[in-house]
């Protein structure tokens, strides 16, 4: 039994180009979908960020700097991502329970499956809806206070707070790291993810969500098509590895 599981494992890593790959397939999704969907659905959160720190910076020489260095947000981003990389962790755990037995194939398939449903569904941007709100109800009262001053520790433990919002990117990423069943392998494919998300958001903050929103109609043109296109890849893994 160990060794027919062992099989369906390591041939889930030859078809990902091993955990690089799957590493690798995670970092391209967190950058395309930070372009055409974290951007406008977590900028107003940075942008909020940021102009409490702006208030806190007082003028004068270097003020500017100070306040260029600020927008880069890297507590919150740190936070943010140290969140990503646990919930991979656990995911690539609970995933794991099962790695010993001959389902873990399935389970393995229905994973890079749902990843794929979920991003070629992210592909299109919905309008009429910011993507946080019900997760703002039920975190508002716990960061509001955080927003204040979202620097050091306390950048830092908002980042990881906001990491738990619903998002459907993160789902579809948390759904492919699973399928490694490999809770350090999950994380690290998780962490990549958000660093991926970063740039963009890092960009949000530097000139504002106006200007980004104006930028990025271009972006939107194509940047779906290559969602579509990273979706459709885990979807062979997953018929791959069904056939396998």
């Amino acid at each position: 039994m160990h060794d027919m599981t062992h099989s369906t494992y390591e041939m889930l890593l030859a078809q990902c180009g091993g955990g690089s790959g799957l590493i690798a397939t995670l970092l391209v999704t967190g950058l395309i979908g930070g372009a055409i969907h974290c951007g406008g659905m977590c900028g107003p959160l940075v942008l909020a960020q940021v102009m409490a720190g702006t208030r806190a910076v007082p003028a004068g020489p270097g003020g500017e700097v100070r306040r260029l260095a600020g927008a880069a947000l890297l507590p919150y981003h740190f936070g943010r991502v140290l969140t990503y990389a646990a919930l991979g962790a656990v995911a690539g755990g609970v995933a794991g329970l099962v790695r010993d037995l001959p389902l873990f194939r399935w389970v393995a398939v229905a994973l890079l499956a749902l990843a794929a449903l979920l991003l070629a569904f992210q592909a299109w941007p919905r309008r009429g809806s910011d993507g946080f709100g019900g997760g703002m109800a039920g975190l508002g009262r716990l960061v509001q206070p955080l927003f204040a001053a979202p620097t050091g520790g306390r950048g830092v433990l908002l980042g990881m707070m906001l990491g738990l919002l619903p998002c459907g990117m993160v789902y579809a990423a948390l759904a492919a790291a699973a399928s490694a069943g490999d809770p350090l392998l999950s994380a690290a494919a998780m962490l990549a993810f958000g660093i991926g998300t970063m740039p963009v958001l890092v960009l949000v903050a530097a000139i504002g969500h106006a200007a980004l929103t104006r930028w990025r109609r271009p972006l939107l043109r194509f940047a779906p098509l290559l969602l579509l296109l990273n979706a459709g890849w885990l979807g062979l893994l997953a018929f791959r590895l069904a056939m396998g």
